[in-house]
């Protein structure tokens, strides 16, 4: 009968096997962009977003197995990411690269960093998840309460995965200025900005070692404010500010 079904079935992994579906799809997509371009697709806003799309969603496999909602998280932000990709200041259109863009170091540079911020915004959304959770009347209950610690764990892990990503991003990225303009960092509004990205996740990172009772809520608050600086250097530069790495 049904409940014998009910019983004998977990239908909770019917949503998981249509964000596998939907991640092979969109790996398949990424992959005939390249095949039809010729290059990486992940060098320009369109395709770079699209790209943080899927590495956002990898995250959430990646902590499939120790908490849904962690990646439950990461399905919804990588759909919305596809949804703000497709707005209209962004085309769509496969192009041929401008000539210092035709180096292999930036398909890893590009490549690395850019997968840092699914990473990295994964951890705002758990952030934000944990500090909604503790802002219940019923946080003090036990099972809250441990959710709440497990996802705190979760979300550095995600936090210190982004930042090793990030760091070694940006040294790929120094290695590919000086390959394509002949020196290693020059201040340029992007590269400023990934420095200043860096030294905030490094300081969040840290927060564990300040002893307090809020040190967790403390924690889960700076994880969501320091996305901003993600949200700069990969957006806020490309529209707001003029510099060596304005190709969109």
């Amino acid at each position: 009968d049904s409940s014998g079904l009910q019983e004998g079935y977990d239908f909770r992994i019917v949503p998981v096997c249509l964000v596998i579906l939907s991640f092979l799809l969109h790996t398949c997509g990424m992959g005939m962009r390249w095949y039809i371009g010729g290059h990486a697709p992940w060098t320009n806003s369109y395709e770079t977003m699209v790209y943080v799309s899927w590495a956002t969603v990898l995250a959430g496999f990646v902590f499939l197995k120790r908490n849904r909602i962690v990646f439950s998280l990461a399905s919804v932000f990588g759909g919305i990411i596809l949804f703000v990709s497709s707005m209209i200041w962004n085309d769509p259109q496969v192009t041929n690269l401008v000539p210092v863009l035709r180096s292999p170091w930036l398909t890893f540079h590009v490549a690395v960093i850019v997968a840092s911020y699914g990473f990295l915004g994964l951890s705002c959304l758990v952030g934000a998840t944990n500090l909604l959770f503790m802002s219940s009347p019923s946080y003090g209950s036990g099972r809250l309460s441990r959710l709440v610690q497990e996802m705190s764990i979760l979300n550095e892990m995600s936090l210190w995965i982004g930042l090793v990503l990030l760091t070694i991003g940006t040294f790929l990225g120094a290695i590919w200025a000086d390959v394509s303009w002949g020196r290693y960092w020059g201040w340029d509004p992007k590269e400023t900005w990934a420095l200043i990205t860096i030294l905030v996740y490094t300081a969040v990172t840290h927060i564990h070692m300040i002893k307090g009772n809020n040190r967790l809520w403390l924690f889960n608050l700076l994880s969501v404010i320091a996305f901003l600086s993600v949200l700069m250097t990969f957006l806020g530069v490309n529209y707001l500010m003029s510099g060596m790495h304005s190709y969109n």
